[in-house]
């Protein structure tokens, strides 16, 4: 590769943020970007118009176990990442509930074989940046900020992405580099793979469905954000001169969120849904579900950024787009 291009690598390429992420960066002449998904949850549809551009190089690997393709070591051999954008892991909490192995393999072991991908490819001025989840506080009920301890998390969603919190923590300090760990509300946007609005969309457009089944009593409430102001913000942190070596940030709005119901009301709406509405005694979609919580964006917003999307814009977006 050529020196002065800027190089960046991108696990979960293929999901809603990381094909998003591509479209932003693959306009800009002097970047390069390395992809890499296995399809798990990412749609290659998300990507395909990108394969054929030059600025983008897309792997086809499970990270979940050592890396050995050789054409992608070769491509990083001697070349130091600018930047490595860890999105892959287990988006479908709900699928790791009853199987552990869901979100080890696909959250924690990703994080872990990125990392040591990568190892051989920095320096002091490379910058890695995490998504994590608002799901590593659990059941917690108040305002919850940066400087909440992250120590009681309820799924086992949020059990690995806190332990991908910890060894990146370590990772960063002893190679010298700079991390991001970015803790996210409801992400929802174009293209959705999982989620409240993706699972209900489903169920509507399912002709075989005598009803609409919803998880949970309805009243569930949590705030959204929208994918293309997610990756702004993120965007903006990163630019920003930082002195620590791991950098927590809370994103979203700072809303009281929208409940299920509303977003049940505005499918029903979008779809011309007549059928059967049925919602269960459970005040969470399942165990492991936090039903509600308040989220604190002061951080990000002191730095200079604020969200101009509320939750129920978000929402209101996403559905335009289904």
């Amino acid at each position: 590769m050529k020196k002065n291009k800027k190089i960046i690598l991108v696990t979960g390429v293929a999901g809603m943020l990381g094909s998003e992420l591509v479209s932003n960066l693959v306009k800009k002449k002097n970047y390069i970007i390395i992809g890499i998904d296995n399809f798990t949850l990412g749609k290659k549809q998300f990507i395909k118009k990108f394969l054929n551009n030059n600025n983008f190089k897309f792997f086809n690997i499970d990270l979940s176990k050592k890396v050995k393709n050789r054409k992608l070591i070769n491509l990083l051999h001697k070349n130091i990442l600018d930047e490595v954008w860890h999105l892959a892991a287990n988006s479908d909490i709900r699928s790791g509930i009853n199987n552990p192995n869901v979100d080890f393999k696909n959250t924690f072991l990703t994080t872990y074989y990125t990392l040591d991908l990568v190892k051989k490819n920095i320096n002091k001025n490379t910058k890695l940046i995490f998504t994590s989840s608002s799901a590593v506080f659990g059941y917690i009920k108040k305002n919850i900020d940066e400087n909440t301890p992250a120590m009681y998390p309820c799924s086992n969603y949020g059990s690995f992405k806190l332990a991908s919190e910890g060894i990146i923590s370590s990772f960063c300090y002893l190679n010298n580099i700079q991390s991001f760990i970015f803790r996210l509300p409801n992400v929802v946007g174009k293209n959705l793979t999982h989620g409240v609005v993706f699972d209900l969309s489903n169920k509507i457009k399912n002709k075989k469905n005598s009803f609409l089944q919803v998880l949970g009593n309805g009243d569930q409430c949590k705030p959204y954000s929208f994918s293309t102001e997610i990756l702004k913000s993120m965007l903006f942190v990163i630019k920003r001169k930082h002195i620590k070596f791991i950098n927590y940030y809370n994103l979203g709005t700072n809303d009281k969120g929208v409940t299920v119901k509303k977003i049940v009301s505005l499918l029903k709406k979008k779809y011309k849904y007549e059928k059967k509405i049925s919602y269960q005694n459970n005040s969470s979609g399942w165990k492991g579900d936090i039903p509600k919580y308040k989220y604190s964006t002061k951080k990000i917003n002191r730095l200079g950024y604020k969200f101009s999307l509320n939750s129920l814009d978000a929402i209101n977006l996403t559905i335009s787009y289904l």
